[in-house]
């Protein structure tokens, strides 16, 4: 009976269960490139670069290694389903397999196959994932909030990473505390932040670069600045490149932000660990070594390591949990409706910060996460808007955006829209975060110490106004309790100014036209 794997773009691992089913001699490789499924969202021009070329490299690999691997190229009406039915038809194709896929919607294409195609549809573990989503989902659904520490603790130990004898190494599981070096300490350090490892264009990318043009012209950004890996060879050195040159002053500058910087010391891996180009225990195993190895503190490796077996795995577990329970893209705890404000799509703003970061993700379809948590997250929460917008602006403009990893950081962590699922408290700050992590506001319009009137960062009254607005579901929180004496000691005149500021403000903001 001849067989097929289906391998969808965003599962390009090796260890894809669904391509270790087949008898490289005699089943075949589906893969499709869907312009339908392409055209659902207006992605980034560079994120359509780096999956679609990311594939056919794919497609080169197993080539390479015997397979024999049916694709379908980007084309006017084509579709999964059709590319899917076409090849199963005429490679007489008895049995299906697919991987397990990462989100909701791709799920039920999957499970809807055997119908359509009239043929037996196995769908196989998701291998790209450390976390059994089953059984996540199985002991936290019903659940009001989880705590990501905790799950990150299980995941060490499960693992054996960064463990000796039963405890964490260094005595302490988080170094988070560590990890918070201010924009001032950056410049006294006097470090030179490395350039990262940038592979050059071959004859794939320079095809799909010319594709995307014609096939996206109006989409966001461009390709002039792409600059990531698209095959396994180049992602495993770009790896190698932070490990070497970046991990070791990661922790402490892990949340700093400059104008300047796309990067910092940041590891860019989440677009190419995403799509498979590289696995998730060798990125641990190789930070792990250069501890070990006494090339890189327990502070950075440490933070690393979190970031990939513990929030990136947590977060993957709770997306699931909550499409379990409903859409979760509607939820919104504040009830929050106001327009996503026209300049995210422009950067046309006197507010540096954001302005900055904005102009930072239409060139390069990136900014490092306390960007997008307390820069561009932080004002979306604090102005109101309606968390399904500006969760949808982050999926269409990043790189590494998916359904799975998006929705749970912006409606949960970011917009609090979960009511406190995911995040403990919302993450939302005035302009003194900003200032001391950041060197934007030494060249913003905007005064970080006036605090209501026209001269004023808005951060500072919009905070405000965001705390007194939602009172009522946010003073029993005991994470910001402290926040609350704070607002309670202000006088009513300070309350009516903020007030007037805040609403001026946003009256004032011209909303988009992309969301309506």
């Amino acid at each position: 009976m001849k067989q097929a794997a289906w391998i969808l773009g965003d599962q390009l691992s090796l260890k894809n269960s669904a391509l270790q089913q087949l008898n490289s001699q005699h089943d075949v490789v589906i893969m499709v490139e869907s312009l339908e499924h392409a055209r659902e969202l207006n992605h980034h021009k560079a994120k359509l670069m780096l999956c679609f070329s990311a594939m056919r490299h794919f497609r080169e690999e197993l080539c390479a290694m015997g397979y024999t691997v049916c694709y379908e190229e980007l084309a006017e009406g084509k579709n999964f389903l059709e590319g899917l039915r076409s090849t199963v038809k005429a490679h007489n194709i008895k049995r299906l397999f697919v991987m397990m896929p990462h989100e909701i919607a791709t799920v039920r294409f999957a499970q809807s196959l055997s119908q359509h195609l009239n043929i037996d549809v196995v769908l196989t573990p998701n291998t790209m994932f450390l976390t059994d989503r089953d059984a996540f989902v199985k002991k936290h659904k019903g659940k009001k909030h989880l705590i990501m520490e905790n799950y990150y603790r299980e995941m060490r130990k499960k693992l054996g990473v960064l463990m000796q004898e039963g405890k964490p190494v260094g005595g302490a599981w988080n170094y988070d505390k560590d990890n918070r070096q201010s924009a001032k300490a950056f410049a006294q350090s006097k470090l030179k932040i490395p350039p990262i490892w940038t592979p050059q264009k071959d004859a794939i990318d320079r095809e799909v670069e010319a594709l995307v043009e014609k096939f996206f012209p109006n989409n966001i950004g461009s390709t002039e600045h792409f600059h990531l890996p698209t095959k396994r060879k180049d992602a495993e050195q770009f790896l190698d490149d932070f490990i070497e040159h970046r991990l070791a002053h990661f922790g402490d500058f892990e949340d700093t932000m400059l104008q300047n910087e796309l990067v910092m010391f940041h590891s860019v891996i989440s677009p190419l660990i995403n799509i498979g180009l590289i696995e998730p225990m060798q990125c641990v195993e190789k930070a792990v070594a250069e501890y070990e190895n006494r090339r890189a503190p327990l502070n950075s490796v440490e933070g690393f390591v979190r970031q990939i077996i513990g929030w990136r795995e947590f977060i993957y577990g709770c997306y699931w949990v909550k499409m379990s329970e409903g859409d979760y893209h509607e939820e919104n705890y504040f009830n929050h409706q106001r327009p996503l404000p026209d300049f995210y799509w422009t950067g046309e703003t006197n507010m540096n910060c954001l302005s900055s970061a904005i102009k930072k993700v239409l060139k390069f379809g990136y900014t490092h996460h306390i960007e997008r948590l307390m820069v561009l997250g932080n004002f979306a929460l604090l102005a109101g808007v309606e968390p399904k917008q500006i969760n949808q602006w982050f999926w269409e403009f990043y790189l590494d955006a998916y359904d799975w990893v998006v929705t749970p950081n912006v409606i949960g962590m970011s917009q609090f829209a979960d009511g406190g699922f995911v995040a403990t408290k919302p993450y939302c700050s005035g302009s003194a975060y900003i200032d001391k992590m950041s060197d934007y506001c030494k060249s913003c319009a905007f005064s970080t110490k006036e605090k209501t009137g026209e001269k004023a960062c808005p951060f500072n009254y919009l905070y405000w106004d965001f705390l007194m607005r939602n009172e009522e579901k946010l003073r029993s929180n005991n994470r910001i309790a402290m926040i609350y004496g704070t607002l309670d000691r202000k006088s009513n005149d300070e309350k009516r100014a903020i007030r007037r500021s805040a609403e001026t403000f946003l009256a004032g903001l011209k909303p988009n036209t992309y969301y309506a």
